[in-house]
């Protein structure tokens, strides 16, 4: 039996406009001005939005962080958590660990996430070391749907990688029409910050922010466009913190690389008043410590003047896409059991509350338009990361992924009506305008008036094809 969602406002990138959306079976087949048929199934959307099924291009479920540190979404309640917020597929962050190759590292995530995961789901793959053989492995998994990459440039002693081992990757991958993301902080600065910090005494969460300032990312960034410009290699930046990233970017688009950059929605609705006023003796009083550690994630937040500026860059199609960083741990275990801001769990929450927050914070005001909003969170991920015209787009022939979107519907915050696998939010009281009703993921109702449908089925793996580059 088809079903026709009716009485709607069809939200694209190109416009918006009054129509019914008519779903037959897995696909979208008709999309305009549409009457019921006989015995079909009509769901009333009056005075709310329909939009395509959010992508979030980051995320890390079920991610091993060391010894006795699981990441706390696993790959049920993390793609539940998604459905919940508007997001039916994401695009996680298979990770090869050392001392084990890149396909053995897909292969894991395949065993974590196959059979287990309730969204749509597809994979990055993400190096902590470059060895060249990895070189021989990288069409195999081209072929197998993986079709962009990750590397670090923080994170020194662990998983950042050298100069010249980022120059021989971009030269394999650009051989095979391929993208690689990139982590930008300076890990060996950062490091010795660290080191200084520490050996003062200093082990409050507010000196995270402060040993990783704005120009480590800005310095990885241009370092990032000079490899990237000798390569001659397409690549593009995760988690943008600062605006000034976005001037390295544009200087080296300027000269034909191909840049692109994402944010997140911490770089646009928070700032680093969060981590408190700096602690007398280099030690918090422990409710600041602990708000702190809320927010303790790399790239920290930054000053509130950057917000704004992120807005218009997101708004003018400097910034491509916005995922979450999604990387969940529980604040009254995982975060507290750190004795210093080295040690805290790095990560957090955020893939229920995107699309909410995004809206609240960017359409309302007017920062951006509902079309910027579609595109940002939905279709230039799709284009970018080789799932359009499959995913990402209100249109005949597409996956039926849909949400049924209130605008106008205020509410507030609350961790215990969310569906994560942690046991905070650190928007935890705010007040938001507009929220997901109704989530049909290839045409089959999955939430209805916010709430995941329960004995959800198991969502697909969804093999991607080659990036468009020239999204904006």
């Amino acid at each position: 039996m088809s079903i026709l969602i009716s009485g709607g406002t069809v939200v694209t990138p190109s416009g918006s406009r009054a129509a019914s959306v008519r779903i037959d079976g897995e696909t979208v087949a008709e999309v305009g001005d549409l009457a019921p048929r006989p015995g079909e199934q009509v769901v009333d959307a009056a005075g709310c939005l329909i939009l395509p099924g959010g992508i979030d291009s980051h995320t890390h479920l079920e991610l091993d962080c060391g010894p006795g540190l699981m990441t706390a979404d696993d790959w049920v309640t993390g793609t539940r958590s998604a459905l919940a917020g508007g997001t039916t597929l994401m695009v996680d962050f298979a990770t090869q660990f050392h001392g084990e190759s890149p396909t053995e590292g897909l292969a894991h995530w395949h065993r974590l996430a196959d059979g287990r995961a309730v969204s749509d789901y597809a994979f990055h793959l993400a190096f902590t070391e470059w060895k060249p053989e990895f070189v021989d492995e990288l069409p195999a998994l081209v072929e197998a749907g993986v079709t962009s990459f990750k590397m670090y440039m923080g994170y020194y002693g662990s998983m950042m990688v050298t100069d010249d081992q980022i120059l021989q990757a971009l030269r394999a991958t650009r051989e095979l029409g391929v993208t690689v993301g990139f982590h930008c902080e300076n890990g060996t600065v950062i490091a010795a910050r660290v080191a200084e910090e520490l050996a003062a005494g200093h082990t409050a969460s507010w000196y995270h922010q402060h040993t990783r300032p704005e120009e480590s990312e800005w310095e990885a960034a241009y370092r990032l466009g000079f490899i990237a410009q000798t390569a001659d290699a397409p690549v593009y930046v995760v988690h943008v913190s600062s605006a000034g990233t976005l001037d390295v970017v544009k200087d080296y688009r300027a000269r034909g690389v191909r840049y692109a950059a994402e944010t997140c929605p911490q770089y646009l609705v928070a700032d680093n008043s969060e981590y408190g006023p700096e602690p007398v003796g280099g030690v918090a009083d422990p409710a600041a410590e602990k708000h702190a550690r809320k927010f303790m994630m790399s790239p920290p937040l930054r000053d509130a003047s950057n917000n704004d500026r992120l807005w218009r860059l997101l708004a003018d199609g400097d910034l491509h896409f916005v995922g979450t960083d999604h990387c969940s741990f529980t604040l009254e275990e995982q975060k507290a059991r750190a004795t210093a801001f080295n040690k805290v769990a790095n990560g957090a929450p955020g893939i229920e509350l995107r699309l909410p927050l995004l809206w609240s914070y960017g359409v309302v005001p007017g920062k951006i338009t509902p079309e910027r909003f579609v595109a940002v969170t939905a279709e230039n991920a799709a284009r970018y990361f080789g799932l359009f015209p499959r995913k990402g787009v209100v249109a005949a022939g597409s996956d039926a992924d849909l949400v049924i979107f209130d605008p106008n519907r205020t509410w507030t915050v609350r961790h215990d009506a969310m569906h994560d696998g942690t046991d905070y939010s650190q928007y935890e009281g705010r007040e938001l305008t507009g929220k997901v009703r109704d989530v049909f993921l290839r045409g089959r109702l999955v939430v209805t008036d916010g709430e995941p449908l329960p004995d959800l089925p198991p969502g697909r793996y969804i093999p991607r094809g080659l990036p468009d580059l020239e999204v904006r």
